[in-house]
């Protein structure tokens, strides 16, 4: 199973200060994020990271903390819900060495079918 996650995030607004070097600036502090771009345009942001160190919900809670609005459609909040739920079990696997309550593997799988 693979450490390294790839997900877009999509908001609603930006920050109302700063820039996008200095929102990069900020975001890259999360642990973990090895790759990072934000699209203002369409509202975008695309986070390349390791799940040993960093969670997708991690890198949301620096998103707020800089000013960043959130998309909050009822299935973007699901699939936030639904990526922190599995990011969650797959840590407790790389921490027990043993199976969680999924195979992370059989479902990203599926996922990608």
């Amino acid at each position: 199973m693979t450490t390294i996650k790839h997900h877009h995030i999509k908001f609603k607004k930006a920050p109302s200060s700063g820039g996008m070097d200095e929102w990069k600036t900020s975001l890259q502090k999360c642990k973990g994020i090895t790759n990072l771009r934000i699209d203002v345009e369409t509202m975008d942001l695309f986070a390349e990271y390791d799940l040993q160190n960093c969670r997708e919900e991690d890198i949301e809670r620096c998103m707020v903390e800089i000013g960043f609005v959130l998309e909050d459609s009822l299935m973007e909040r699901f699939k936030r819900g639904w990526i922190h739920f599995t990011e969650e079990n797959e840590q407790a696997e790389f921490k027990h060495k043993a199976p969680a309550c999924c195979d992370m593997t059989e479902i990203e799988e599926k996922r990608k079918k």
